[in-house]
């Protein structure tokens, strides 16, 4: 993907929590599938520029470049299932945006965004601790969100590439410094809130959406 500073990114999606996807996507209507194609060609189109609130233009662009889950170029396991929570995300999201814009994760705490249950936000994550235990099913990715602890509480198991075919965490060369030296990426991700707090925010992400360096030809989660 080109930027607008000339640059080039290598974008897809990390890591899709398919359990909430699955909860959230039985309350979307079923004539969601067709109403994405039309809102397509009604919404207008969105430029680069920040804005503190999603609505489904802004959700639609997430899956015009960089719509896949995992690395394209490489075999894919569960590669049919992974395309089919593509599916189910855009229709849970664009069902989330329609109800309400989805805030800004800065906003939290702010009266607008009162009563909000999803955040989006992007910025630098890594892991709040290495994954040193092969054992741990669960890992917290840390961020920062003006100064205030940004927690995300995330299912190893729904990392792209992080789990072998045996279900354990499979830790190689195109992933090991981000699992086992904390190393920080670029995400984009929708969020959960669990907790906010003076010191603290807590939540679970809905995906992690991975941007990379277009010289970054090795980087797998």
């Amino acid at each position: 993907m080109l930027m607008s500073d000339g640059t080039l990114r290598v974008e897809y999606f990390c890591y899709i929590s398919r359990a909430k996807i699955d909860q959230l996507y039985e309350q979307v209507d079923p004539e969601a599938a067709h109403e994405i194609t039309e809102t397509r060609s009604r919404e207008s189109a969105v430029k680069g520029e920040a804005v503190a609130d999603w609505g489904i233009p802004h959700v639609l662009k997430l899956f015009k470049t960089g719509a896949s889950y995992g690395r394209t170029g490489r075999i894919q396991r569960e590669a049919k299932i992974k395309r089919t929570y593509l599916g189910k995300l855009e229709r849970v999201l664009v069902a989330i945006a329609e109800a309400e814009p989805i805030p800004d994760a800065g906003r939290i705490g702010h009266p607008s965004a009162r009563g909000s249950r999803f955040f989006h936000h992007e910025g630098e994550l890594g892991l709040e601790r290495p994954l040193a235990d092969r054992s741990d099913t669960v890992v917290t990715l840390a961020g920062d969100l003006t100064g205030r602890p940004l927690l995300l509480d995330c299912s190893l198991r729904n990392f792209s590439e992080a789990v072998g075919p045996d279900g354990q965490p499979h830790v190689n060369s195109a992933n090991h410094r981000f699992f086992t030296e904390s190393m920080r990426f670029t995400m984009t991700t929708v969020f959960l809130l669990l907790e906010a707090t003076a010191d603290r925010v807590v939540g679970t992400p809905l995906f992690l959406k991975l941007s990379l360096p277009g010289a970054d030809t090795l980087t797998a989660l």
